[in-house]
């Protein structure tokens, strides 16, 4: 794990480390297969993971990502969701800053990833 959150190829987003069905726990983000996890516990969101996604960033800019957990946000606000960008890194950020991808990220032209 010298990259735990390192660059991710676009047509292995499958191949990404999630947290399905069940909320993350400490061992699940230290393992890299979650962004956060809450101590006083939390439910997950019912979500095929993982999947494609567009983060829609504050300066309106877009970013590839691929979510890696869903979890119901207390007091009933929302999805939470812990994300991978493609580039690397990752982000904690709710269900209406992204745009799910279904059917996976299309294909680039050229010899990108």
């Amino acid at each position: 794990m010298d990259n735990l959150w390192g660059p991710i190829s676009a047509n292995q987003w499958r191949n990404v480390p999630c947290v399905s069905g069940r909320p993350a726990t400490e061992a699940d983000v230290v393992a890299g297969a979650a962004v956060f996890y809450v101590p006083t516990g939390s439910a997950a969101a019912t979500m095929p993971l993982p999947c494609c996604a567009i983060l829609s960033q504050e300066d309106g800019a877009e970013q590839q990502v691929v979510v890696i957990q869903a979890e119901l946000a207390p007091r009933g606000d929302g999805t939470v969701l812990g994300v991978r960008p493609l580039s690397g890194g990752n982000a904690i950020c709710t269900m209406g800053e992204v745009r799910l991808l279904p059917g996976g990220f299309a294909p680039r032209s050229g010899n990108g990833s």
